[in-house]
């Protein structure tokens, strides 16, 4: 597994959409390295009713920018020096 690239192109509410982005200064910036307020809360929303609990959007959800920071951050997370890991394929590059 690795990078994705476009087999395709987007369709055109998507380019349109990027296209209005362009022109919003509230979109020209990097997000919150914690994640916005609004999408945790979402997040939180949609978990809690899949496990049947609440879960706390401000210290139970976690966003990462990308699949590879979000692997090793959990592999942070529980990992300690010494510990073996199995790594199967196909893995992240």
């Amino acid at each position: 597994m690795g990078q994705g690239f476009f087999g395709y192109s987007p369709p055109d509410f998507v380019l349109d959409a990027a296209r209005e982005t362009v022109y919003r200064a509230d979109c020209h910036q990097y997000s919150p390295t914690k994640g916005r307020p609004r999408l945790l809360k979402a997040v939180a929303k949609v978990y809690s009713t899949m496990l049947d609990r609440e879960i706390n959007h401000r210290n139970e959800v976690a966003i990462t920018t990308g699949a590879n920071e979000g692997l090793f951050s959990a592999l942070m997370a529980f990992v300690d020096t010494g510990d073996e890991v199995i790594i199967l394929e196909p893995f992240f590059n």
